[in-house]
């Protein structure tokens, strides 16, 4: 069994420990995070000491390499001095994504595992899950032949893009990584890995439309809970987040039970809560709706938009290739396709693999499993999410911020 560090005791965070507890496969030596609330918490769920937990990254690397695997689901912007100090350490790592909040970072992260023979998984955990890794064994078959174009959309959803990108950690630019790369570092990673070359060259719009003070209702409040209007308001946050407990614990806001929905109601009736302000009069700047054009080599195109304005938490795909095409929705897991000239066909993806597993399509405890696989070397590995293999999506997305900020200017992958 393997033993490990947690940086960062969030929603992923805590995911990650709950799946190795429930595997079985992992001896939890420690936990960091700055808010002493979560470390009670974490204490309190995984019966650790005192002595294990940790307000600060440089207290917990002061005390050396302390155990096998470090699992960073930080906030982005603690990513690169924490990633560094723990290669320099001899850490394996397990890393949310984004891997940094720099094209720069990125590439130094990846220099260093590999001159500190150090293995570095990112979490891009859709390579895992069961619809994406069907349609990557159907184009390795040859039976379509070669892939010439791709298009996806990563429907972000009204309510995400509110929590995460209007009220929440993501939601100023200059504060943290941008939105095509927080978000859709998922989906850009899977042009790469499906189209399976290198990207050379892209171009990107995109633009914060509707969620500012020019969409504000009449008479609208600055804060849900004293609102007149917040009773048949769908972006009402007591509403939200007593449904959804777990994105009230997600906020970072609130840690108590997820079923007092009193306390729920409480804490985001207070002002201080910044996931308690009108969705119209936030500070927020990131974009609600982007395109991103690729051009991989010997010709392949890509296109990927990213919405706020669908239902949410799916993403559909559809692959052109010289033989056959092929889609897929995570709304139905269903993959359609045709060989040119044969009738349609489609598999219908088990519900009971994609659904009995933790968001991502079921690839969650897909990914965690292979990395406890490689480090274990007990059994064969697919190693599918190596930072190696990784770093392709976050040039991408960097260079698509970039053609952005640009007007939709061409933008080469160097």
């Amino acid at each position: 069994m393997i033993s490990y560090i947690l940086i960062g005791y969030g929603q992923r965070g805590k995911f990650y420990a709950d799946c190795l507890q429930k595997m079985n496969r992992g001896e939890l030596v420690a936990v960091c995070d700055k808010a002493q609330s979560k470390l009670e918490l974490a204490k309190k769920n995984y019966g650790l000491r005192d002595a294990q937990l940790y307000g600060n990254s440089d207290a917990l690397f002061a005390k050396g390499k302390i155990a096998d695997l470090a699992i960073i689901a930080s906030m982005d912007q603690y990513h690169y001095e924490q990633v560094i100090k723990a290669l320099n350490l001899g850490y394996h790592l397990l890393l949310e994504k984004p891997i940094a909040q720099t094209e720069r970072q990125c590439i130094e992260i990846a220099e260093l595992a590999k001159r500190m023979n150090r293995k570095v998984y990112v979490c891009h955990v859709l390579r895992y899950a069961p619809i994406y890794t069907t349609i990557k064994e159907m184009l390795v078959s040859g039976e379509f032949g070669d892939v010439v174009t791709i298009s996806q959309t990563e429907h972000v959803g009204w309510w995400h893009q509110a929590h995460s990108f209007v009220r929440g950690n993501w939601s100023k630019t200059e504060d943290t990584t941008p939105m095509i790369v927080a978000k859709c570092c998922h989906d850009l990673d899977l042009f790469a890995w499906l189209i399976d070359k290198k990207c050379e060259k892209v171009s990107s719009f995109g633009s914060l439309t509707y969620y500012n003070r020019d969409h504000a209702p009449d008479g609208s409040g600055e804060y849900c809970y004293n609102c007149k209007l917040k009773d048949s308001c769908i972006y009402n946050c007591l509403d939200f987040y007593t449904k959804y407990p777990n994105f009230a614990f997600a906020s970072g806001q609130y840690l108590g039970d997820g079923n007092d929905k009193s306390a729920i109601i409480k804490c985001f009736s207070q002002e201080t809560n910044p996931y308690s302000r009108c969705v119209y009069k936030c500070d927020n700047d990131a974009v609600d709706h982007q395109v991103v054009n690729m051009q991989f080599e010997g010709g392949v195109t890509g296109q990927l938009t990213m919405t706020a304005f669908c239902e949410g938490g799916i993403r559909t795909t559809r692959v052109h290739a010289t033989k056959g095409f092929i889609e897929a929705s995570m709304l139905d897991n269903v993959i359609r396709y045709e060989i040119y000239g044969q009738a349609p066909k489609e598999i219908k993806v088990s519900a009971e693999e994609v659904f009995g597993k933790q968001g991502h399509g079921g690839g969650d405890e897909k990914l965690v499993a292979d990395v406890i696989n490689d480090l274990e070397h007990s059994e064969k590995s697919l190693g599918l999410t190596s930072i190696e293999r990784s770093v392709m999506s976050h040039l991408m997305g960097f260079a698509a911020e970039e053609s952005r900020l640009q007007g939709g200017k061409v933008v080469e992958i160097g």
